[in-house]
């Protein structure tokens, strides 16, 4: 339980480890404002309490009497910070298109060498910790594997700490996301001296490279880029590994992907203790995705003024998207941020007889055909009940009903659990059902509503953040296809 003194702009909340619970209800008789259980008879917090627990202090009290009396001690309360964008310099550009100059995506099918990087302005200077944290701050820089978390607020968590360890994360299995790889097969000694400049900035000796197994091009070129770092001195005293990882969606999640590089299965951990403060064999260890780093190392060659002149205040410079037809072929493009998403997917012709638009990967939320004027940024992504996420976007054409989509990344993500929160391993299968029910004719309104009332309640109830993701597509079709799935209620899909 976090026992920091909250703020006025910190949120308290409290949640149920969904590996703990047994369903006895001790904690919805204590505290019903709070607590109530599930379709299968689990506890579960009430949708958008957070607010009430922070402005009552009765409801807080009572919230910790329920956190006493649990008797398998499922429960606990969390603090929530209010966070805070990334500081804009004064002279910080208005939004922006995009630039003519490749930043993280080379023409082709190249394959950069250490020499090519150095040209384009790498591994050219040595700099403190703290010039690395300003940096960080000033170019706005933030995670690109799907929370987008500041940068250098992550940094400030292991910075002091004894022995800490940075990990790339490039697992990556999501079906139609390729930005990773391709950084790590085409841009090795671009991500290898982000890695360099994260374990200068945290004071780390050690440094792992994740890799899936079944990427065999990148694993390749990033354990040759390491020999010739080495050969060429400019790695020092840093030791620099890569780590295979098996083939599992869950394996990306940074707590599971830790579990992997200490010898065991994949299984996300119950937080805290984070990875910041216990990590990989006992230490402070830092995960950062494998495009965070490359955009680190970006950042660090232009200067930060230079790295925010394209993009928007909010969200500075360009990503690495993965586009194509739901499920491909697929190509990684590079775009700014704040360019609409009908732009991006206008210069492949990828629109013509569109349906849909998956935006943010199976994590993500569906758009309708017509709602693609959205700036492809965090909050106007949120505002239209999609994100990011792992910034893969995948078109419906017209014969793909949005339906059978959803339900099939449900039952991905079912089928990719680690087996041991409830509301996945029972829930997630469940809610493919109804929505293959619903797309074959045997679906009633009870059903849909039941589908709805579950997944509304989904997020935040697993260790790992895998049921979100399921959340927020579902969610995105009830909301944004409302009529699409009214009219498969009874005959199915139409």
């Amino acid at each position: 339980m976090d026992r920091r003194l909250a703020t006025s702009t910190d949120l308290v909340r409290f949640r149920v480890d969904a590996t703990r619970c047994d369903g006895q209800g001790v904690c919805v008789l204590v505290a019903p404002e709070l607590f109530q259980l599930d379709r299968y008879g689990l506890a579960q917090v009430v949708p958008g309490s957070e607010s009430l627990v922070s402005a009552d202090p009765d409801v807080r009290a009572r919230g910790l009497e329920a956190d006493a009396t649990c008797p398998r001690n499922a429960i606990r309360e969390e603090l929530v910070s209010a966070r805070l964008a990334p500081p804009s310099p004064p002279d910080a550009p208005p939004t922006s298109g995009g630039s003519d100059t490749p930043r993280l995506v080379l023409p082709g099918d190249e394959v950069e060498s250490l020499d090519g990087w150095r040209e384009r302005g790498g591994w050219k200077d040595r700099y403190s910790a703290a010039e690395l944290l300003e940096i960080a701050e000033s170019a706005g820089l933030v995670g690109h594997g799907g929370a987008g978390f500041p940068t250098a607020e992550k940094w400030r968590r292991v910075v002091g700490a004894d022995q800490p360890v940075v990990v790339a994360n490039g697992a990556e299995r999501e079906p139609g996301t390729h930005k990773d790889r391709y950084l790590l097969a085409h841009r090795p000694f671009l991500v290898l001296n982000g890695l360099v400049l994260a374990m200068h900035a945290v004071g780390a000796r050690l440094g792992i490279i994740a890799v899936d197994d079944d990427a065999h091009e990148a694993a390749e070129r990033i354990a040759s880029a390491i020999e010739a770092a080495v050969r060429d001195g400019l790695l020092g005293d840093l030791e620099i590994r890569q780590q295979r990882v098996p083939t599992r969606y869950v394996a990306g999640e940074e707590t599971a992907l830790l579990a992997v590089i200490e010898g065991s299965p994949p299984v996300p951990r119950i937080r805290p203790p984070y990875p910041s403060d216990v990590g990989v064999f006992g230490r402070a260890t830092l995960v950062q995705n494998v495009e965070t780093l490359a955009q680190l190392a970006v950042a660090t060659a232009l200067g930060p003024q230079s790295y925010r002149s394209v993009g928007t205040r909010e969200a500075p410079g360009t990503g690495v998207f993965t586009v194509g037809p739901f499920g491909g072929p697929f190509t990684v493009i590079e775009r700014a941020f704040g360019v609409s998403l009908r732009e991006a997917l206008d210069e492949r012709d990828l629109l013509d007889g569109a349906r849909a638009v998956l935006v943010g990967g199976y994590a993500g939320g569906l758009l309708r055909s017509e709602s693609l004027d959205v700036a492809l940024t965090p909050p106007a992504l949120r505002a239209a009940g999609a994100s990011l996420g792992t910034k893969s976007i995948q078109v419906l054409g017209a014969d793909q009903c949005p339906v059978r989509v959803v339900a099939d990344i449900v039952g991905y993500f079912g089928a990719q659990t680690a087996d041991q929160c409830p509301p996945c391993t029972r829930g997630l299968p469940d809610m493919a059902e109804i929505l293959r029910d619903l797309e074959g004719g045997g679906a009633d309104r009870a059903r849909l509503a039941d589908l709805e009332t579950f997944m509304g309640t989904l997020s935040g109830r697993g260790v790992c953040r895998l049921p979100d993701g399921a959340a927020r597509v579902v969610l995105s079709l009830l909301t944004n296809f409302a009529d699409e799935v009214d009219a498969h209620v009874g005959p199915g899909c139409p």
